[in-house]
């Protein structure tokens, strides 16, 4: 069955989203996972339906709960071999010619297709499938599980590096970019160019600073430094890159000193570099 069905739409919609959380590339995912980029590639574009071990492998690379992810696969499974497909009714021999009718109570009778048992298997498994993913794309226990701060309703997770051993990190996969961690990132400025949003963001607990983009094209490139650290690149080499949040590494950040960190963007069709500051 074609993959355009909505089930296998909606699965290559929420593994692209999945894959943008991770802030990799398709080679990078390729080379974390089981599966080539060409594989991936199909698997983002719902061109083919991915295995649920690639599934599965999406959620540990980007760290979140994999029920919620293959509870959407199991459905779109179900679509792209057909199997939850309503059969029709079965058309019936005509009766030879000068056959007298039987009597009606020697006739069996035929029940009718709604009721016929291959048809209400094939319900009942729609059925399932479908409680299955009410209770668990619905269920707030498929969130990361998080350490409550006593006295209020937010939630914090630990981020898990500091200074130079952030320089070259991802922020959301070191718990520096992410919503719910203690401290939210600092916004030291943010510049809008032909549409592209970018931000210079600074995380006081984990003493580092990144470049955030959103509204990014094909071929826009951008860069990050600070005094002492390695500057740091993200490129956006393929659509699958476009209309998610971006983040390039980290470069850590002396304290006090974050009016010295640079961003640079060389948007697609540009002159070339164009830099700020805080």
């Amino acid at each position: 069955m074609s993959g355009q069905a909505p089930e296998c739409a909606r699965l290559a919609e929420a593994l692209r989203e999945l894959r943008g959380r991770t802030e990799l590339s398709l080679a990078a995912l390729a080379g974390q996972t089981a599966f080539s980029k060409s594989s991936w590639e199909r698997y983002l574009n719902g061109r083919k339906l991915p295995p649920r071990s690639a599934v599965q492998a999406l959620c540990r690379v980007a760290g979140v709960p994999p029920a919620r992810y293959v509870a959407l696969w199991e459905l779109a499974e179900v679509a792209w071999s057909g199997r939850g497909a309503r059969p029709g009714p079965t058309a019936t021999e005509p009766e030879p010619a000068g056959t007298p009718p039987q009597a009606p109570e020697e006739a069996p009778a035929s029940p009718p297709w709604w009721r016929r048992p291959a048809v209400l298997a094939t319900a009942g498994a729609v059925v399932c499938a479908l409680a299955i993913v009410l209770t668990v794309v619905l269920s707030p226990s498929d969130e990361p599980r998080s350490t409550p701060v006593s006295g209020t309703h937010s939630t914090v997770r630990q981020v898990r590096c500091h200074g130079t051993a952030c320089t070259g990190r991802p922020p959301l996969d070191s718990g520096c970019g992410d919503v719910e961690v203690q401290g939210v990132p600092q916004v030291l400025r943010t510049v809008r160019r032909s549409g592209v949003e970018m931000q210079i963001r600074y995380k006081p607990e984990c003493g580092a600073a990144w470049v955030r983009v959103s509204g990014q094209h094909v071929g826009d490139r951008f860069e990050v430094s600070a005094p002492g650290a390695a500057a740091q690149h993200l490129v956006i080499a393929d659509r699958y890159a476009t209309g998610i949040l971006r983040s390039s590494p980290m470069v850590a950040v002396r304290a006090g000193n974050t009016k010295a960190v640079k961003a640079c963007a060389e948007l697609a069709g540009s002159d070339g570099w164009e830099c700020f500051r805080p």
